[in-house]
């Protein structure tokens, strides 16, 4: 679940609490029955009643939309892959699968800068295992063939993937945003 629905799902949360406490307060007569008839007439009389209205009902629909939604590939709960060894199961974040692939990418000729950015998703297969899906963002040199840096790259990261982790057929999508020579552009800097 991402940001914007924690965020609408917690002022939800709340609103539901407070109408629960208030059918409770009216339940157990802690308010008259003409005072609360009186200001439920006045609150429904307001303009700002009909805006809050419409932003719940607004809210309903989209979370009602996001948990009908079929995002069957993408899993952005985990942060690590789990990789069966011989004596068992190895935890592997994907903060260091991301530096890794940061590394071998910068370290290609012809790449200037890059930004990864993974996510799980679930492989192909009948047991539908959870891989790692990389998406890599290149500023990339004008003096080299940018298709023969992408192909190192999948390549590189292909092997280093499968002979040191054991994960097989990875998805990894590259992305050149800028091409240039100007060795400013791209640079990391290190405040």
């Amino acid at each position: 679940m991402n940001v914007i629905n924690r965020i609408i799902l917690f002022f939800y949360a709340l609103a539901f609490g407070a109408v629960s406490l208030l059918v409770i307060a009216l339940y157990t007569r802690i308010f008259s029955d003409a005072q609360v008839w009186n200001e439920f007439l006045y609150l429904c009389s307001r303009w700002e009643t009909l805006a809050v209205a419409i932003v719940v009902l607004i809210c309903s629909l989209y979370l009602w939309l996001q948990s009908i939604s079929s995002h069957s590939n993408d899993v952005t709960a985990n942060e690590a892959v789990i990789v069966q060894g011989k004596m068992g199961q190895v935890r592997i974040s994907l903060v260091a699968l991301k530096n890794m692939a940061d590394k071998i990418a910068v370290s290609t000729a012809g790449v200037r800068d890059v930004k990864v950015r993974i996510k799980m998703t679930k492989a192909a297969t009948k047991d539908k295992t959870l891989i790692p899906s990389f998406k890599l963002r290149l500023v990339v040199s004008e003096t080299y063939n940018i298709v023969t840096i992408s192909d190192d790259i999948r390549y590189r990261l292909n092997d280093y993937l499968s002979k040191y982790i054991g994960i097989e057929n990875t998805k990894i999508e590259i992305d050149v945003k800028s091409i240039s020579d100007d060795p400013s552009e791209g640079k990391r800097h290190v405040v």
